[in-house]
C-alpha cells in the first residue's frame, strides 16, 4: 500500500509538472499578445490599402490612359450620341405631335448667333447638337469606365455577344449616373437649393419636365447605341467569316 501510495503520489506530481510546464509554454506577456494581434491586422490593412489603390489607381487609368483597340470607335459613338439619337428623339416628338423639350427652346435671337441669321430658320439644329454635346459626353464617360473600347468588349469572336452587350449595358448605366449628376446640377444651379416634389406647382412642373426628359435621352440614346454596337459586332463576326 505504502508502495502504491508513492506511486500515485510520483504520478501526481509528474502530471502537475507537465501542466505547469504547459502552461509556461503557452504563456505569453500581455505585450506579446498586442503586438500578435496587431501584426496580422497590420498586415491586413496593408495589403486592403494596396488592393484599394491598385483598383482605385486601375479605375482612373481608364480615363487617362484608356485602350482604344478601335480609335475611330469613339467618333462613332460620339457622332451616335450627338447627332443621330437627339435627331431622332426630334422626329419623334414632330410625328407623335408632343411637346417639344426644354433643350429644343432657343430665343431667335440666340438662333440666330448660333447657326443662322434669320429668325426661325434651322431653330432645332442647333439646340439639338448642344444638347447632343453633352448626352456624348457621358457616354464617352460610360464607354471609358466601363473599358467599351477594349477587343473583348467589341469582337464578339473574342468573348461571345453576351460580353458585347453587357459591355454596352454597363456603359449605358454610367453614363445614366452622369446624365442625372448633370440634372441634378442643373436644377441646384437653376434653383439655386435643393427641390423636391411638392414644394410648389412650378418645382414640380420643372422637375416632373426633367423627369420626362431625362427618360427621353436615356431611351434613345440606349436604343440607337445599342443597336449600331451590336450590327457592329455582327459586322465583324461575318467578316472573319463566323
Amino acid at each position: 500500500l505504502q508502495g502504491n501510495n508513492k506511486t500515485m503520489k510520483f504520478l501526481r506530481l509528474l502530471l502537475c509538472t507537465y501542466m505547469m510546464i504547459g502552461k509556461s509554454l503557452s504563456f505569453v506577456t500581455p505585450q506579446q499578445q498586442k503586438q500578435q494581434g496587431r501584426m496580422p491586422s497590420t498586415s491586413l490593412q496593408q495589403s486592403d490599402d494596396n488592393n484599394n489603390n491598385d483598383s482605385s489607381s486601375s479605375f482612373t487609368r481608364r480615363f487617362t490612359n484608356p485602350v482604344l483597340d478601335d480609335p475611330f470607335l469613339p467618333l462613332t459613338d460620339g457622332t451616335m450620341a450627338q447627332i443621330v439619337a437627339p435627331a431622332l428623339q426630334v422626329f419623334y416628338v414632330t410625328l407623335v405631335q408632343a411637346p417639344y423639350p426644354s433643350w429644343l427652346q432657343l430665343s431667335s435671337r440666340a438662333n440666330s448667333e448660333l447657326l443662322f441669321f434669320e429668325p426661325g430658320r434651322g431653330s432645332l439644329v442647333a439646340p439639338a447638337l448642344i444638347h447632343g454635346a453633352g448626352l456624348a459626353c457621358c457616354w464617352l464617360l460610360g464607354a471609358l469606365a466601363a473599358k467599351a473600347y477594349e477587343q473583348e468588349n467589341i469582337d464578339p469572336t473574342v468573348s461571345g455577344y453576351g460580353q458585347v452587350l453587357l459591355a454596352v449595358m454597363k456603359a449605358g448605366a454610367f453614363a445614366t449616373g452622369v446624365l442625372i449628376f448633370a440634372t441634378q446640377m442643373d436644377l441646384l444651379s437653376e434653383f439655386g437649393r435643393y427641390v423636391q416634389l411638392g414644394e410648389s406647382p412650378e418645382t414640380d412642373l420643372r422637375l416632373l419636365t426633367a423627369w420626362t426628359e431625362g427618360f427621353r435621352d436615356v431611351l434613345f440614346e440606349a436604343v440607337v447605341i445599342t443597336s449600331m454596337r451590336m450590327y457592329l459586332a455582327v459586322s465583324i463576326a461575318r467578316r472573319k467569316g463566323l
